[in-house]
């Protein structure tokens, strides 16, 4: 996996990228297996030699965030989202719809970074394996080489990317963009373009970053220093965070933001490799982490299919698990929980915004019907009464039979 580059971040270089997972070190696997999981790997091209597959298991992650309860509500089918990365290889068992790109990144594919994300997403394995996933693909790979004309991730080529989603939206009408790339610097072509798919009612999910591994005075690294993300630092976009296993710490691992809105955990997270093989996520890694919470955003949008971008948002973002009144700069509001944010009893406003429920006005509300009066007596009365019924019975007879007896 590629690693942070500390030297863009100490040098300032406008428009620096953020490396596309920027993986802290490998996390060992707790799996029994361990000795034959195959790790996810975005230098694993489809002409890479085909291993055994990592042993079926379910995934750590989606069972923290509680997706295999959340399946039993939708799986996210009818759902379109555009993956914005580096192609993503077909046959895999991803349901794929219309794939589009940039011109100048025609042929095989040289990253598997984009076939993981999407294998997150809706793959065999993924979230949201119902949904249809959209291929965008807008660079040859992270580290390319110039000179034999290889591209790698730019400002202007994540713009591009999403120019060319908008065109497509006018005839495929997808509900969500995952964009598991950032870079360092603001830039109006791609704010312009973000707020673009806004205005078509596309949730927009984003990778904020992870901390460099060789951490210089430039790191920002406290509560205080908000580091600089973008598109997940535009106002509306998803940014997404990656939580560590449990007992563990994102701090030095992830980079603290005070625009990030949720986690997900990643390690022992499942996917594809480009060529074919299931895979083990074994690292924290927020690329990964984006591609679960769209998996999640997709799950909503299907199953509130009349709501809104921003109430799918709010449902997200108020049902994970964490603080919603202080945000953490390393994980937002806290990791996901998709049964919840499909299940509990909402109701955000078009906008957005969920209003706490509000004592009933008594003046205005119905009064309730009077109770039945409690008769005390009911049951003496009956008594009563059918001991004088039959009284009156006997004396009926008795009146009847005394003739016959003077005869």
């Amino acid at each position: 996996m590629t690693r942070f580059s500390a030297a863009l971040l100490a040098a300032g270089i406008a428009g620096s990228v953020l490396p596309l997972a920027a993986a802290a070190p490998a996390v060992a696997l707790t799996s029994p297996y361990a000795a034959e999981v195959v790790p996810c790997d975005e230098n694993t091209v489809p002409e890479t030699e085909v291993l055994k597959d990592s042993p079926s298991k379910v995934s750590g992650p989606l069972e923290r965030m509680h997706v295999p309860q959340a399946h039993e509500v939708t799986d996210g089918q009818g759902v379109s989202v555009v993956v914005i990365d580096s192609g993503i290889q077909t046959g895999l068992g991803i349901n794929q719809g219309p794939s589009t790109g940039l011109s100048d990144v025609a042929g095989p594919l040289l990253s598997g970074h984009g076939t993981i994300v999407a294998g997150l997403i809706a793959g065999p394995h993924g979230v949201a394996p119902g949904a249809e996933v959209i291929d965008v693909r807008i660079f040859h790979k992270d580290d390319p080489d110039v000179a034999e004309g290889e591209t790698g991730v730019t400002s202007d080529r994540i713009a591009q990317g999403i120019e060319t989603a908008i065109r497509l939206h006018d005839t495929v009408k997808f509900k969500v963009v995952n964009i598991s790339l950032s870079v360092t610097e603001d830039d109006q072509r791609l704010r312009e373009a973000i707020k673009e798919l806004q205005r078509r009612d596309v949730v927009v999910v984003a990778s904020s970053s992870n901390a460099p591994e060789e951490q210089d005075e430039s790191f920002k690294g406290t509560p205080d220093n908000d580091a600089e993300v973008y598109p997940a630092d535009y106002r509306g976009v998803v940014a997404v965070s990656a939580a560590p296993p449990a007992e563990g710490s994102p701090i030095g691992s992830v980079l603290p933001n005070l625009d990030i809105d949720v986690a997900a955990p990643t390690v022992g997270g499942v996917s594809i490799n480009a060529n074919g093989v299931t895979c083990d996520i074994d690292e924290l890694a927020t690329s990964w982490a984006a591609a679960e919470v769209t998996g999640v955003v997709a799950l909503l949008r299907a199953a509130y299919p009349r709501e809104s971008a921003k109430q799918a948002v709010a449902r997200l973002v108020a049902t994970a698990e964490g603080s919603h009144t202080v945000r953490n700069p390393w994980t937002g509001a806290g990791v996901v929980q998709a049964h919840d944010a499909l299940t509990r009893s909402l109701s955000p406003g078009r906008s957005g915004r969920i209003e706490r429920p509000l004592l009933q006005n008594r003046g205005e509300a119905t009064a309730p019907l009077p109770p039945k009066r409690l008769d005390l007596f009911g049951s003496s009365r009956a008594l009563l009464l059918w001991c004088g019924l039959g009284g009156g019975a006997l004396m009926a007879l008795a009146f009847m039979v005394r003739p016959l007896i003077r005869r």
